[in-house]
């Protein structure tokens, strides 16, 4: 068993891992300590500092993401001094950032506006004035699937290391400097690049600059709040198995995200989060079909079901087994079509089996 550590946030006693930076030993602990910039499925970037502590004696503010948990440490979190601070750090973001949030497809699920709300900065409350006017290229939706607004855009930087660290692909990166920084492909349009639009970014990015384009309807401009149920499943693309998040109104998908479990850990590809338009699509076969009189009619599965054996009996008993091939789908899980060709040896008698690596 791994050995643990103990030290002291705030004066309640905390046992983490030697391993656990003070942000993650807090929160397994139940102590939410307030952070934008924070993604624990990339490296640590310590750019919001919104997470800063003080830890006894050290000088100065540290920020909780990037400082190692030691044993017997003694860490303050929230005190006056620090909640004024985070204040001050906030209000500053908040100048950055374009904040037309009752136009806005996060609105009620922004981490900004969240943390804006429980330091209550609305904007008679702010001391700095909206600098994010001073942007001269603001916005870019020549991707076919994401839309970015570079004036709600905080330079967290977890969209861009989603793309690298996640992905794996180092599409995305920051130009410019000061005020005029944006995340951007490193070509003038997003669509010249070699993004292929797995929309990772948009999963990581903690406010509304990044977001996705109404992929399942022509009205499908939606936003958290409005969404009526979520539920966990694997996407049908391919024999991985990753586990998305299919969110639904009136039982339409509106969204889809990749859930935080095995094999995927909350990452999807383009087809796994843009791709399952055909469920609702007018032209989706939801019957069975079996040609009668030349021509296909709607059948139950049970009708099907027993077509199929029947005609399966009949040729391989006039024919032979051999006259008989299968062909699987990479739409069905690795489970699946080990069976499925298990089936076409074990039970009809041929090794006629083949797989279709593409739809």
């Amino acid at each position: 068993m791994e050995k643990q550590i103990t030290f002291t946030i705030d004066g309640k006693t905390i046992k983490a891992s030697p391993k656990d930076t003070i942000l993650t030993a807090a929160e397994k602990n139940g102590i939410v300590i307030p952070n934008l910039c924070y993604n624990k499925e990339v490296s640590c970037t310590a750019a919001c500092r919104l997470c800063i502590v003080k830890i006894e004696g050290r000088p100065g503010f540290h920020p909780s993401c990037a400082m190692k948990a030691a044993d017997g440490m003694k860490v303050k979190a929230f005190t006056d001094e620090i909640e004024k601070q985070r204040r001050i750090i906030l209000d500053l973001l908040l100048s950055a950032h374009n904040d037309d949030c009752i136009n806005c497809k996060k609105d009620g699920d922004c981490e900004l506006q969240d943390l804006a709300f429980k330091y209550n900065l609305g904007r008679d409350s702010r001391d700095f004035p909206p600098i994010w006017e001073q942007l001269e290229e603001t916005s870019d939706s020549t991707s076919q699937v994401l839309d970015y607004d570079a004036t709600k855009c905080i330079q967290c930087q977890r969209c861009i290391k989603a793309c690298q660290e996640k992905q794996g692909k180092g599409i995305l990166t920051f130009a410019n400097r000061g005020i005029k920084t944006t995340v951007t492909t490193g070509y003038p349009q997003w669509n010249a690049s070699l993004c292929d639009g797995c929309g990772e970014c948009q999963q990581a990015c903690p406010v509304g600059a990044l977001t996705m384009k109404p992929v399942y309807s022509p009205n499908n401009r939606v936003r958290q709040k409005d969404i009526e149920k979520t539920t966990t499943t694997t996407c049908p693309y391919c024999g991985v198995g990753c586990q998305i998040d299919v969110s639904t109104i009136n039982n339409r998908i509106v969204k889809v995200d990749g859930h935080n479990d095995i094999p995927n850990h909350g990452s999807t590809c383009v087809k796994g989060r843009f791709g399952l338009d055909f469920v609702n699509h007018p032209e989706r076969l939801t019957k069975p079909l079996i040609r009668k009189d030349g021509k296909f009619e709607e059948a139950e599965w049970n009708e099907a079901l027993k077509y199929t054996a029947d005609r399966l009996v009949k040729i391989k008993t006039e024919y032979g087994s051999n006259s008989v091939c299968g062909l699987s789908s990479a739409r069905c899980t690795n489970e699946d079509n080990y069976l499925f060709q298990k089936f076409m040896r074990s039970i009809v008698g041929t090794n006629n089996v083949d797989h279709c690596a593409r739809l």
